[in-house]
């Protein structure tokens, strides 16, 4: 008997099955001309007697699409043997999503990045065929290839469009199409219960087998899920109808038991907190069967670009010891990214600390920055988040990690083979724990350096700020003292000419230093000595090295590579006990080979659960034990820096205050003298230059305030004027060589 078949230009081998469904097979097939390996889907005799223009209907529709999305036609052609037309299509060497959900390693959903792939491209596709008014009609894993494109990147793509029609959004159909699992309850109703409905169905059906779809790649399990599966259809078909709006999940867990309704993911999807957020109320939207609530596809597809444009930022909680993410609008700014954080950390916007490396964030964006304009995170480059007034350290409650199963003593091929897959599903749970863990215990390290690094930053930057301070101080304390001089010689002035200006005496000086007194004796010094303990002589690293000296760290002795290891090996042993199954009757020998096998993955599975909670988990709660007491003393320093900081900028206000009022205070008291100096007979040249003189003196008042670099050439200036007032008085008023009047 010939396994081979062709066509014109193609050739398959029908043990070479990629699938199978009710009306034909998907064989792997070449081009006789290039060599090129190709799908080619054959049909049977079944849908040989479905009417002509029902089995011309999917070459049609596949004439029509052309989308990266959609599985590409390449040829439509018929067998040598006269068996009739068959579609040859590209082939997508990733298999099914079907096939790929049932790969033990995602066994709880795929991964995100995956997840979110799926999801871009299913939207995509399907809105390729909604603009060329088409309803696909069975939708489902089955029917979602992966395919591997030259340059290594995943594609998925729809394809089976064998129950496809051409259908405008406001158009109905009665055909029924689809498989039950992810069929709309109204078309579960007629086509699995086989009521005589009177209804009709429309384009959004579809939308539903979405919803389904996608809550089945994001938990690898299907939403609703009565006892015993299709054999409860009833069952089925109640919790499809009856649940409320907004449930996307209901479970019976035994026969004729409640059912567990749920508005959420469960906590062993791979999904993020962050993603499930916009994940949550999407899958909602489709799974609704109000019809005043049920969603459009302009919505659906609305719902998709929202979600997928938004940027996801990694941030490492440091109180929590885990990272988190947060998926930022392209337009959303700080406040808002502040609230995701508060939305999944319970930390306050007043009391987060964000790091770019040793950079607050805050340096590097502003507070209307959009989120398109935010910097790019990974897994291993989060953000830093610490909490102001916070500083414990709780790992969080992980949920139950699911038990390895046992053998049973008798040698069965086929349980075997289960147990082996449950055993490598465990594992792979199990690594992706480990792999959190040692990733944290890198970013723990990672946060040690940037809180650090954020410390040493701030105390430089205060200390320098209290150095300014002090050389601003010592500039105007230059100031009171020419102005004391100023007006000193002023009365001795009046008193020679007998004459009593009512100026009254400021000790300007003693006043400065009363205030500067807080600066020179308290504020600087201990700015100065916390600057040498945590900068110079680097007592905070010090202090952490010397904590976690001796502790295990999960990053550096390579767990995630041997929980790697681990895994391969457990699905080594799968594959191998999976050929047992095959073969269905072992030798002797072979039965010997198969023992050893399951002793492999039994002993394999113990090793990776110990690596994970013998070593990983003890480790992570020392770390963070470490890091919660490292913590308590950088905030403490953080705290006494920021109060430093405060303080010094007070003063800074303080000085500058007292600055202008020394300012206005002397203009007003040259401007009494003056007054007074007018009144004087022959005062008036001296009103004249004496006056010139002060306006000028008033002038280099006010830069004083401006700027305190400028500071020693004001008060230079300052005191030529001054020196230029003293001799003008002298020589034109005093003519004495009085020693009294000297300065």
């Amino acid at each position: 008997m010939s396994f081979l078949r062709g066509s014109a230009n193609y050739v398959w081998c029908t043990t070479s099955v990629l699938g199978k469904g009710a009306t034909g097979a998907v064989f792997q097939g070449v081009n006789k001309n290039n060599g090129e390996p190709v799908a080619v889907k054959t049909f049977n005799q079944l849908s040989h007697m479905r009417p002509h223009d029902v089995q011309m209907r999917e070459f049609e529709v596949l004439k029509k699409v052309k989308h990266e999305n959609i599985v590409k036609l390449l040829a439509i052609e018929e067998e040598q043997d006269g068996r009739g037309k068959v579609i040859v299509m590209e082939l997508c060497t990733g298999g099914s999503l079907f096939n790929i959900l049932d790969d033990p390693e995602n066994t709880y959903g795929l991964a995100e990045s995956e997840f979110l792939l799926v999801l871009e491209h299913l939207s995509a596709g399907m809105k390729h065929l909604r603009d060329n008014n088409l309803v696909h009609r069975d939708l489902k894993p089955g029917n979602i290839m992966k395919f591997i494109a030259d340059d290594g990147n995943t594609i998925y793509k729809l394809t089976d469009f064998g129950a496809a029609r051409e259908l405008q959004e406001d158009q109905q159909f009665v055909s029924l199409y689809g498989t039950e699992e992810y069929l709309h309850p109204d078309m579960y109703e007629r086509a699995v219960l086989r009521k005589p409905v009177g209804k009709t169905f429309g384009a959004t059906v579809d939308l539903w087998s979405i919803g389904v779809t996608l809550y089945h790649v994001a938990t690898g399990n299907l939403p609703f899920r009565p006892f015993g599966g299709r054999r409860n259809k009833e069952t089925m078909f109640y919790i499809t109808t009856k649940k409320a709006s907004g449930v996307i999940s209901g479970m019976q867990t035994s026969e004729n038991g409640p059912i567990e309704w749920s508005r959420e993911l469960p906590a062993k999807c791979q999904l993020s907190t962050g993603l499930k957020k916009f994940v949550t109320p999407l899958l909602a939207g489709l799974l609704e069967v109000d019809p005043q609530r049920i969603w459009s596809f302009e919505r659906f597809f609305t719902e998709v670009t929202d979600t997928l444009c938004r940027k996801p930022l990694h941030i490492f909680n440091v109180h929590r010891a885990s990272l988190i993410k947060v998926f930022l609008h392209p337009e959303e700014k700080l406040v808002a990214l502040q609230l995701h954080i508060q939305d999944q950390t319970d930390i306050m916007p007043h009391a987060q600390i964000l790091l770019r490396g040793e950079i607050p964030l805050t340096n590097i964006i502003e507070d209307s920055t959009p989120g398109k304009g935010y910097p790019q995170t990974t897994d291993d480059k989060p953000l830093m988040l610490f909490s102001r007034e916070n500083n414990n350290v709780v790992l969080p409650i992980e949920s139950e990690l699911p038990k390895f199963p046992v053998f049973a003593n008798l040698v069965s091929v086929e349980n075997d083979a289960h147990q082996a897959k449950v055993a490598c599903s465990v594992g792979h749970v199990c690594k992706r724990r480990i792999d959190k863990l040692a990733l944290c215990s890198k970013l723990s390290q990672d946060a040690v350096t940037a809180f650090t690094g954020l410390l040493s930053a701030e105390l430089t930057r205060v200390l320098e700020k209290s150095q300014k301070a002090k050389e601003f101080t010592k500039a105007v304390e230059n100031t009171a003292f020419a102005v004391e001089r100023s007006e000193s010689f002023a009365r001795r002035v009046f008193r020679n000419l007998g004459n009593q200006i009512n100026l009254e005496k400021r000790n300007w000086k003693i006043e400065l230093e009363s205030k500067s007194k807080q600066l020179l004796s308290e504020l600087a010094p201990a700015l100065m000595q916390l600057h040498q303990r945590y900068v110079k002589e680097g007592n905070l690293k010090a202090e952490w090295d010397s904590s976690i000296r001796g502790l295990w760290c999960p990053w550096i002795t390579k767990t995630s590579q041997r929980a790697a290891t681990l895994v391969d090996r457990l699905r080594d042993g799968w594959q191998h006990l999976l050929r047992d199954r095959a073969t269905r009757n072992l030798t002797y020998n072979d039965e010997q080979f198969h023992v050893l096998e399951r002793i492999k993955v039994t002993e394999t599975g113990r090793r990776i659960k110990s690596l994970l909670e013998l070593e990983c988990m003890p480790a992570i709660i020392q770390r963070s034990e470490c890091l919660a007491d490292w913590y308590k003393m950088a905030q403490t320093v953080f705290l006494q820096t920021q109060i430093l900081d405060k303080d010094v900028e007070n003063y800074e206000h303080v000085l500058e205050t007292y600055s202008y009022r020394l300012s206005q205070e002397s203009q007003e008291r040259h401007e009494m003298m003056l007054q007074s100096l007018e009144r004087i007979p022959g005062g008036l040249n001296i009103v004249d230059n004496s006056h010139t003189s002060v306006v000028d003196s008033n002038k280099r008042w006010r830069a004083v305030n401006e700027t305190q670099d400028k500071i020693a050439l004001i008060l230079q200036e300052n005191n030529s004027i001054l020196g230029q007032l003293e001799q003008l008085t002298m020589s034109e008023f005093l003519n004495t060589d009085d020693p009294q009047y000297e300065l």
